[in-house]
């Protein structure tokens, strides 16, 4: 059976365009699934730093309030399902308290970004006795 001439010239042009199209569309798609994991992690980051920062500042500057903060930090992100890059750093002054989390993010795509950073600060409580106040 002989085919058109029009037939003939396209022959294979569809296979050529999804050997063209699907790389694309799966590198498009990948992109995406790794902003989400970004996303996830600057996320769990975030709530880490902060509840950190919250145990943190009311404290009455003892060293096991310090402890309970970076424990309290490494259960938030193990209980969102993330891992710490690495140590959470904290910073306590005189009138707030720093806290700097950075969160492991998996990699989907290769020389992406595969860790998140945050920081939160909090003022810290202020006790004053009765008669003080």
């Amino acid at each position: 059976m002989m085919l058109p001439f029009e037939a003939r010239r396209n022959r294979g042009e569809a296979s050529i365009q999804a050997v063209l199209l699907v790389p694309a569309i799966l590198g498009i798609f990948f992109l995406g699934v790794h902003a989400t994991a970004l996303a996830h992690g600057a996320h769990v980051a975030n709530v880490a730093a902060i509840r950190g920062a919250q145990i943190a500042a009311f404290s009455h500057s003892e060293g096991n309030d310090v402890v309970r903060a970076l424990n309290e930090m490494e259960q938030v992100v193990s209980d969102l399902g993330s891992h710490i890059y690495s140590a959470p750093s904290l910073e306590i002054g005189s009138r707030s308290v720093r806290v700097t989390v950075k969160v492991a993010v998996q990699s989907v795509v290769p020389f992406l970004p595969t860790s998140v950073t945050r920081s939160a600060i909090v003022s810290r409580e202020q006790f004053l006795m009765e008669q003080d106040r």
